[in-house]
């Protein structure tokens, strides 16, 4: 995840745009007289579910958070970054850095083949034994990258060294270890080999699986500069495109488990490794689905790994902005006793997709797990788990849930309804005793996810850059396209950098060091048009973003607004443009 990525993961652009305005609630969006040009009539909007604001009046513009601060602070983009990234506590990386990533990126691209070659060698048959015994099959072995580590303790040291690597990128990036000797050694050893991948596809650390039946049975890559445990989930560069079009996320513990699951065509299934669901891993997903179920063995272990993760999820969702609750589902998925999902998976697909299907809500769940963490057969453990329920009960809004919730506690903890009522207006009244927010500007150290945060990836505003950067000859026909209609403040940087550039080398001499990741990705973009034709997929791309553009502020305009009334004049007049331009971009050929 990049610093403009993770910044955005966690601000939300009501919570921010309502430190700088007062905003009231229309319809789906919200209203506020704009802070950029004087006005009475209040003409600017707040989409939470696009995470982006527009000015219907005077201003004519908008953009994402990055895109309103930049404004309202009077910042450029580097600036912007800083600043939010003080904020929100993301630390930024300087040229320097940058540069060792990218060769960490490389080292670990390197042994993830090595370790592929040994397993392909006739030292891996033990390991290729063990996937085949475990039901993995080689198309998945492959997708994957499976490998094993040689037994020997140089041998992918002896192997770098023989490419010309610097061996202390290989001790940073966690494959080797210098002891206190000073001897420098491979770090995995005579073990099955999982590499882990960012979104992108890129590896950053790995998992290695014993095979002699020795201790730890698992040995993960420690933090890294671009390896952290807390913020990956294994396989999400497989299972992107299977969760965005399922619009459910399923997350599993282990590494087979979630290529189990890939092999029988269960294609939206992450891991998290072992460890407790995050919040860095939720931002992860957000922008894919609003379901996230979560797949665990509901044996001891099992249950307080859930636990866990139910505790942070809880956290996570009772963030709140003016009134608005965490807009994703998490259900928990129950599997029988003492089975792992990939052996489910594996006896009966449909017992799978029943469970999944059938997954309760994380507060059901939840309300039963803290229950039972104490003695319900005496009475004090009965009120210690009154105690500790009655708060989280207290803080739903939504009255109805909390009258289910209210039922379900009292029954599952089996007391009477007016004994757990005395803990709930207890509860109340220490709500109500907690302090305020005063300020809604984002904070210093903020670690809060929006609750509405979108995917951060544009395929078509990056197809268009992709295809411009690539193509100088396409200059004139890009140049006129208004930056306005780029949603992400990212990709509208570098289009208005390239606009005011006269040579293509010249971008990223002018982008700030915290885009360069972003152009250089944005050049290994496939961007071959379908039917050959460059220039005929550029305009009907650039026809395209401004269509959307000019649909999506459209339907910002007619949900905030009531719908039984008719539209003040300012409202109606815009919606007559948007419509007049809308009809000229259908009429048009080509």
């Amino acid at each position: 995840m990049s610093a403009v990525d993770e910044i955005k993961a966690r601000l939300d652009i009501v919570d921010v745009i309502g430190g700088y305005v007062q905003l009231q609630k229309a319809g789906r969006n919200f209203k506020a007289r704009c802070p950029f040009h004087n006005e009475k009539t209040p003409s600017f909007i707040v989409n939470p579910e696009r995470q982006s604001w527009h000015c219907f009046g005077q201003c004519g513009v908008g953009g994402d958070v990055l895109g309103f601060v930049m404004r309202q602070e009077k910042l450029d983009f580097g600036e912007t970054v800083k600043f939010l990234a003080q904020k929100t506590g993301v630390v930024l990386q300087d040229k320097r850095t940058t540069s060792r990533n990218d060769f960490l990126y490389r080292v670990n691209q390197e042994a993830a083949r090595f370790y592929q070659q040994v397993l392909a060698s006739p030292e891996g048959q033990e390991a290729r034994d063990y996937i085949a015994k475990r039901g993995v099959n080689a198309q998945i072995a492959e997708a994957f990258q499976l490998g094993m580590s040689p037994r020997g303790r140089d041998k992918l040291k002896s192997h770098l060294f023989s490419l010309g690597f610097n061996l202390d990128y290989a001790i940073e990036a966690g494959l080797l270890r210098r002891s206190d000797d000073g001897n420098v050694r491979d770090f995995f050893w005579g073990r099955l080999m999982f590499p882990i991948h960012d979104r992108e596809g890129r590896p950053i650390g790995f998992g290695g699986r014993t095979l002699d039946g020795s201790e730890p049975k698992y040995l993960n890559t420690a933090a890294t500069p671009v390896f952290d445990k807390r913020a990956t989930l294994y396989g999400l560069h497989k299972a992107a495109a299977g969760i965005k079009q399922a619009g459910v996320a399923v997350i599993v513990e282990g590494y087979m488990d979630a290529m189990t699951a890939h092999q029988y065509g269960f294609s939206n299934v992450v891991a998290s490794m072992g460890t407790a669901l995050t919040e860095y891993q939720v931002a992860l997903l957000k922008g894919m689905a609003k379901r996230f179920v979560q797949a665990l063995d509901p044996d001891t272990a099992g249950q307080e790994a859930t636990r866990r993760s139910l505790d942070e999820v809880y956290r996570i969702s009772e963030h709140r902005q003016l009134g608005q609750k965490a807009q994703f589902e998490l259900r928990i998925a129950v599997l029988p006793p003492g089975i792992d999902p990939d052996e489910v998976i594996k006896r009966d697909t449909k017992e799978w997709e029943r469970a999944v299907a059938e997954a309760v809500e994380y507060m059901d769940f939840y309300i039963g797990a803290m229950a039972r963490r104490h003695d319900l057969a005496t009475p004090e453990g009965k009120a210690l788990a009154a105690e500790a329920l009655a708060p989280l009960i207290a803080a739903a809004e939504d009255p109805i849930a909390q009258e289910k919730y209210f039922n379900l506690a009292a029954k599952t903890i089996g007391v009477s309804a007016a004994a757990l009522q005395a803990y709930m207006g207890r509860a109340r009244q220490d709500a109500r005793r907690r302090p305020g927010t005063e300020s809604r500007r984002p904070r210093a150290g903020t670690t809060s996810l929006t609750p509405f945060i979108n995917d951060r990836r544009d395929p078509l505003e990056e197809f268009i850059l992709a295809l411009v950067l690539s193509r100088p000859d396409l200059r004139e026909k890009a140049r006129e396209t208004s930056p306005e209609f780029f949603r992400m403040s990212e990709n509208r940087e570098v289009f208005t950098c390239w606009q005011r550039c006269n040579r293509i080398e010249e971008v990223a001499g002018s982008l700030d060091i915290t885009l360069h990741d972003h152009l250089a990705r944005l050049g290994r973009i496939d961007i071959t048009p379908d039917g050959g034709s460059a220039e005929l997929a550029l305009t009907q791309s650039l026809k395209r973003l401004e269509l959307r553009y000019l649909q999506e502020h459209q339907e910002d305009l007619l949900a905030s607004e009531d719908m039984t009334a008719p539209p003040p004049r300012e409202i109606e007049e815009a919606i007559t443009r948007l419509n007049a331009r809308m009809k000229e971009l259908f009429s048009q050929r080509n």
